[in-house]
């Protein structure tokens, strides 16, 4: 007899983690003023919030950042930028594409008029012919074969297209969706290549609610289920589908409060088995299927074995996506507040070593003039570097141990840090005593970030780059301020299921 479902339990009110927030907005807006042209991306806040890695080299990675890619070749040493024009998209609204690393290197993205596809290390970019014109909302790689790639587009009726050589041809595969069916996310099973999900949109009784489209048969039929306490401002998005089991599968509400829940019976039924204050934006499992991450942009990094789901505060960074290799456990966080854009936790997101900070970029992505990249993202660079206060990063520009600046920024370790700026380097957000509290309680000497052995240490550079380096100053200032008078709380969120495990790799975030 199955055991009675997990009862989901709200972590404790998070005001310091709002209060955080508010301080750094109105640190942004005045620190701001000093600027000549906009410190946002596109009319939002420049950020990550996808990475994924090539299936042949994990030391090659892509991030979706909000004004256009970032590619790293070295493992996240030094990172280079693709803009949006190269790719084929223009991300005014604030919306980006979701993104998927394929086989032979591809690159690919969900467009609204086609897929792009990225060849020669980024540079090349084109377009899959067979979905020319179609809106393509959403694909996926199937975990451990990436050469069958899923996408979902819509039309008449939303359907199913599928690839088998990584992107570079496609076909329309089995029947339409359920007349009437609005899709939003599609994930395949990695242990099933025939069962795929998909989660959207559909009307019930004349009401619009949140469900679940699942198919045993490559997409020859299809069978629908409702998504508890989804709708329309709460959309359903798949999670993850377990590696080993294709019946269990994860669900996220895309709301706040947010939810994820749980189906262990192929999506005929969903139990809660996490909730937060905030939107629940990353989510992932360890290679070896035994831990289950979830992340929140208000309450941090939960952590629960993902035989029992009881989750377990570890960390108050707050993810913006997360992706789980061999090499650790990866993740987009602010890095007004969090101290880093990607950084990479060695101990299942307890801590975090920063990779990337934005004014470190080195620039566009090396390419020849007659490729995409090379003919386009040039032209627009100062205008990038600008934005994210480019400087010299390299280790002879002031490195720590050159003892001509420093990037510390917040470390996992607990004490009385202050938000200063030593040797002409970046601000620390912790100081020499580590990281800030715990925003509204949690496990303190967990959260942040550490320093990156590699570091970023920088160099001025004259007045443009001071004014963009005082906007991050006076963040992550007003972010550490905020956070040192955090009450000390442990939170923690208890489901009991039987085994369960889940996809891994990353979750992009999607509203």
């Amino acid at each position: 007899m199955r055991p009675p479902p997990p009862r989901a339990v709200r972590p404790g009110s998070r005001p310091a983690r709002a209060v955080a927030l508010a301080a750094a907005a109105r640190a942004v807006a005045l620190a701001a003023m000093a600027l000549p042209s906009p410190a946002a991306a596109n009319g939002v806040f420049p950020s990550a919030d996808q990475i994924v890695f090539d299936p042949a080299d994990p030391a090659r990675a892509v991030a979706r950042m909000t004004y256009g890619l970032l590619t790293t070749r070295d493992g996240g040493a030094s990172w280079r930028w693709i803009c949006e024009g190269a790719v084929g998209y223009d991300d005014t609204a604030g919306q980006s594409p979701p993104i998927a690393a394929a086989a032979s290197g591809r690159v690919l993205a969900a467009l609204a008029d086609g897929i792009a596809v990225g060849a020669e290390g980024g540079c090349a970019w084109t377009r899959a012919a067979e979905l020319a014109g179609r809106e393509v909302i959403d694909l996926s790689v199937r975990q451990g074969d990436p050469s069958h790639v899923v996408a979902v587009a819509a039309g008449t009726r939303h359907g199913l297209w599928a690839s088998r050589d990584g992107g570079a041809s496609w076909t329309g595969a089995g029947a339409p969706l359920p007349a009437g069916f609005v899709a939003r996310t599609v994930d395949v099973a990695p242990s099933d290549p025939r069962r795929v999900y998909v989660s959207g949109l559909a009307s019930e009784g004349g009401a619009i609610k949140g469900v679940l489209a699942r198919s045993a048969d490559g997409g020859e039929t299809w069978q629908t289920a409702a998504v508890p306490g989804s709708t329309t401002s709460r959309e359903p998005y798949i999670a993850g589908v377990d590696p080993l089991d294709a019946d269990v599968l994860y669900v996220r509400i895309a709301s706040a409060p947010g939810r994820l829940f749980v189906s262990t019976d192929g999506g005929a039924a969903f139990a809660p088995v996490f909730t937060t204050e905030g939107f629940v934006r990353a989510f992932a499992i360890s290679p070896d299927g035994a831990t289950v991450a979830v992340g929140s942009d208000v309450d941090g990094v939960f952590r629960a074995p993902s035989s029992t789901l009881a989750f377990e505060r570890v960390s108050s960074v707050a993810p913006r996506c997360f992706a789980w290799t061999d090499s650790g456990l990866y993740a987009c966080a602010s890095e007004f507040l969090d101290g880093f854009t990607i950084g990479r936790s060695l101990d299942g997101g307890a801590t975090f070593e920063p990779l990337l900070q934005q004014g470190c970029i080195r620039g566009p992505l090396e390419c020849a003039a007659s490729t995409a990249v090379g003919a386009v993202c040039p032209t627009d660079w100062p205008r990038i570097a600008l934005m994210t206060g480019h400087r010299d990063c390299t280790p002879d520009a002031g490195s720590p141990a050159a003892g001509s600046g420093t990037s510390a920024v917040a470390t996992g370790a607990t004490g009385a840090g202050a938000a200063a700026a030593s040797g002409g380097g970046q601000a620390s957000a912790a100081g020499a005593g580590g990281a800030p509290d715990a925003p509204g309680g949690g496990i303190p000497p967990s959260g942040g970030a550490r320093p990156s052995g590699a570091g970023c240490g920088c160099r001025t550079g004259g007045v443009e780059e001071g004014r963009a380096g005082a906007v991050a100053a006076a963040c992550l200032a007003a972010a550490a301020a905020a956070r040192r008078r955090s009450r000390r709380a442990g939170v923690i969120v208890r489901g009991v299921l039987g085994r369960a495990r889940t996809k891994t790799g990353s979750l992009e975030e999607r509203p």
